[in-house]
Parts: structure tokens; sequence; C-alpha cells
């Protein structure tokens, strides 16, 4: 079954709820899968029985903004993660918790089937072949893009 997607503007929403102010973020060319920037990281948006049906990526910008402003991690201390390149478990904890509630807006259209979000993880592009390797030539994808005070950031959004 494939994943219908939520609005842009409903993920938006989302984020402003959970981040008091409305991301600096809007509809926008994201990266390329098979070569994303340095610090992308990825949930796995899978149904009961395993079938990968989605994913959510962040780079590292978004990531900082997005996991880093839920827990309200001070900027100075995000900026030291930006310049090591990874994020800390806290910071990947906000971003799951994030992933989480994005789940939920998947749930409750109408026809999706029911997933659950792996634990966002450093994306290693998947090789050609693999069970996930659909990535790269999605059904459906919106990337949400924008400039954060760690950098450009985009939000990628993908149903099989």
């Amino acid at each position: 079954m494939t994943l219908t997607l939520p609005e842009p503007k409903a993920v938006l929403d989302l984020l402003t709820m959970f981040l008091g102010n409305r991301p600096p973020l809007a509809p926008g060319e994201g990266p390329n899968l098979k070569q994303p920037t340095f610090g992308t990281y990825i949930t796995w948006l899978k149904t009961a029985d395993g079938a990968i049906e989605g994913a959510i990526l962040t780079d590292l910008s978004a990531s900082l903004y997005l996991g880093g402003g839920l827990i309200m991690m001070p900027e100075a201390t995000l900026r030291d993660m930006l310049s090591e390149g990874a994020v800390s478990e806290a910071v990947l904890d906000g971003l799951s918790e994030i992933f989480n509630n994005m789940r939920g807006q998947l749930n409750r259209i109408n026809m999706n089937p029911h997933v659950t979000p792996t634990e966002p993880v450093a994306y290693e592009p998947p090789a050609d072949g693999t069970p996930e390797a659909w990535i790269y030539e999605a059904s459906k994808r919106f990337d949400l893009r924008g400039q954060t005070a760690f950098g450009p950031a985009t939000l990628t959004i993908v149903g099989r």
C-alpha cells in the first residue's frame, strides 16, 4: 500500500506546536539521497510486519534545529555539535519525538497503512538492489528547506 504524505503545511503546523514558533522552512528542492550531506539522519517508517513504507530525513542543521529546539538545548551547545558534525543522544531523542508525532499525522490519513518510526540513525545511502533502495525513486516525496541558526536546513519525507 502506498503511503499518502501529509501536506507540508500540516507538518509545519506540527513543528510550530513543538518549537513554539514557525520554523523557517518552506517547500523546496531537497538533497540527492544517493549523495546526502554529511550528518544526515533517517527514521524508517515501518508497518507491523516490518515492511518499510516511508522515511523521514533531516540534515545536520535541521536535526539540530528541530531536536535541539524541542529540548531547548542552548544554541552555543548546538553550534558545538555542528562543528563536530554529529548530534548528541539528547538531540536525537528530541528528533525522535518529533518524528513520532509526524508518524501520527501519517497514521491519521485515511487508507494509510499504520506505520511506526525507527529510532533516527546516521543515514547511509542504501546500495542499489537492496530493499531500501526504493528511496531513490520514492513515489511520494516533499522537502522543506530554510535557513536556520545552524545554516541551510532540510527536512525530507518520502513514501514508498
